[in-house]
C-alpha cells in the first residue's frame, strides 16, 4: 500500500516535468473555482500554480508588495523565474482583491500566451448566479476565440465525467477517514489530495481507485480512539503542521482547506444543461472566507466536526491573508459556544516560524490529550 500512496503522491512531485512531457496544450490555474471541465473540454490539461518552488520573492514583492500573502507571491515568483514558459496559458479568479493584482501584475509582467480573469460575486443570490453564469460563458467564447477551438455539449459532459469521477474517489477515501479504518497520515492525506490538481486526471483516478480498493480491503478499527484534528483556514501545503500535529499523538482526519475538502465536495450534475450545471456547482462553492455568508461557512465547518467526531481545531491562517484573518474572531467564537477547542497559527509559505508553531500546538494538544 506504501508504494501505491507514493505513486499518486508523485504525480505532484514530478508535475513540472510531467507536464511538459504531454504533447498537449497546458493551462494554470490558482483558485479552485476555476472551473476545470471548461479547460479540459477545450482540449486543455489544467494545473494548480502552487507556488512551491519559489526560492526568492523579493522580485514579486517589489512589484506587489511585501504585505501580500506569501501564496500569492510565491506563484508570482514562479512566474517571473520561467518556471510556466511551457504554459498556454493562466486563468485567474477574483477571489480575493490581491489575486486581481495578481491578475494584471502577471499579464503585464510575464505577458503570458493567454489569460483570463474570472469574475465571481460575492453574494449568493439569484441575479449573482445568473451573472456568474454569464461569466463562464464569457470564458468559454474568449477560449474559443483564442485557440481556435470549439468546446462541445459532449465534450463538457466528457469533462464533467472524468472530473466527478475524481471527487468521488476522494469522498470513498475521506468516508474511510471518518470511520477511522485507514493507516493513512495526515502528510499522506494532504499530499494525495495535491497529487488531484497536478494536471494527470486520468493516471490520478486510476491510483486513486487501486489505493481504495485495498484500503478498504484491509480497513482494521483502531482499539482506541485518537484525539482527532480538522485543519482550516487560508491556503495550506504545510508538511511540518500536520506532523507536528500527529507527533502529539493526535491525528489529522480532515482539512476544510482548498487542498482538502473543499476542493472536492458535492458533483457537477450531469443531467442539465452542462454549461449551467458547472456554473452552479462553482458559484455553490461557499466556504470561502471571501464570500459573505459567514453563517454557511461556519455551518459548514460545523457538520465536519460531527462527521468526523472532530475533537478539536486548528485554523491556519496566511500572514496578511485579511479575508481569513478577519473570519478568524466569528469563526473562533461560535465554536467555543459549541466546546470545541480551537487553536490560531498564523504563517507564510516558507514556515520559518516553524518550531515556535510547533511548541504552540504541542501545547494545545497535549492540554487536553493528558
Amino acid at each position: 500500500m506504501k508504494e501505491m500512496v507514493e505513486r499518486i503522491v508523485e504525480l505532484n512531485v514530478s508535475r513540472l516535468d510531467a507536464l511538459k512531457a504531454v504533447d498537449k496544450p497546458k493551462i494554470g490555474w490558482t483558485s479552485i473555482y476555476t472551473p476545470e471541465e471548461i479547460l479540459y473540454a477545450a482540449g486543455f490539461i489544467p494545473f494548480r500554480i502552487m507556488g512551491n518552488t519559489a526560492s526568492n520573492t523579493s522580485e514579486a514583492g517589489a512589484l506587489l508588495g511585501n504585505n501580500y500573502c506569501s501564496y500569492l507571491l510565491n506563484c508570482l515568483g514562479e512566474g517571473m523565474n520561467g518556471v510556466y514558459e511551457f504554459t498556454d496559458g493562466i486563468v485567474f479568479v477574483d477571489e480575493c482583491d490581491w489575486r486581481k493584482r495578481l491578475y494584471e501584475t502577471w499579464s503585464h509582467q510575464i505577458q503570458p500566451k493567454y489569460s483570463f480573469f474570472l469574475e465571481l460575486p460575492k453574494a449568493l443570490n439569484s441575479v449573482s448566479r445568473d451573472y456568474f453564469r454569464m461569466q463562464i460563458r464569457r470564458m468559454i467564447e474568449s477560449l474559443e476565440q483564442h485557440f481556435g477551438c470549439r468546446i462541445t455539449e459532449e465534450s463538457l459532459l466528457e469533462a464533467i465525467r472524468l472530473f466527478n469521477e475524481t471527487r468521488r474517489l476522494l469522498q470513498r477515501m475521506h468516508n474511510l477517514r471518518k470511520q477511522d479504518v485507514t493507516s493513512l497520515t495526515g502528510s499522506e492525506l494532504l499530499n494525495i489530495m495535491k497529487s488531484s490538481t497536478a494536471g494527470m486526471r486520468q493516471q490520478y483516478n486510476q491510483e486513486l481507485s487501486l489505493l481504495l480498493s485495498a484500503m478498504e480491503a484491509q480497513r482494521e478499527t483502531k482499539k482506541t480512539k485518537p484525539h482527532k484534528v480538522l485543519i482550516c483556514g487560508s491556503y495550506f501545503d504545510h508538511d511540518n503542521i500536520v506532523d507536528a500535529i500527529e507527533q502529539t499523538g493526535a491525528k489529522v482526519v480532515c482539512m476544510d482547506i482548498t487542498n482538502g475538502v473543499k476542493y472536492f465536495e458535492g458533483e457537477v450534475d450531469e443531467h442539465r444543461d452542462p454549461v449551467e450545471a458547472i456554473a452552479d456547482y462553482y458559484f455553490d462553492k461557499a466556504t470561502c472566507a471571501r464570500m459573505f455568508e459567514s453563517d454557511i461557512r461556519l455551518n459548514h465547518l460545523i457538520k465536519l466536526i460531527d462527521e468526523y467526531d472532530i475533537d478539536s481545531v486548528i485554523y491556519f491562517s496566511l500572514k496578511f491573508c485579511d479575508i481569513y484573518s478577519m473570519d478568524y474572531p466569528y469563526i473562533q467564537s461560535k465554536l467555543s459556544e459549541k466546546g470545541t477547542p480551537v487553536l490560531l497559527v498564523e504563517g507564510e509559505c516558507s514556515m520559518t516560524n516553524i518550531e515556535s508553531i510547533r511548541t504552540r500546538i504541542h501545547t494545545f494538544l497535549e492540554t487536553m490529550m493528558y
